[in-house]
């Protein structure tokens, strides 16, 4: 029973470590610059259609 809690201690330490990995890492993607970049779609300029297709 002592190595059972002892082997449950540890994967709860594991878990936690990547629960917090998991949570810098989507910090770290919402504030850094390449988070704040606008999809492809967004950048294509339509202007006017009527006035291009005469």
């Amino acid at each position: 029973m002592k190595h059972l809690m002892k082997g449950i201690r540890i994967a709860a330490y594991i878990t936690e470590i990547i629960v917090a990995g998991s949570t810098i890492v989507e910090l770290v993607e919402k504030y850094s610059s390449r988070s704040k970049r606008k999809p492809a779609a967004s950048k294509v300029d339509t202007g006017n259609v009527a006035t291009e297709n005469p």
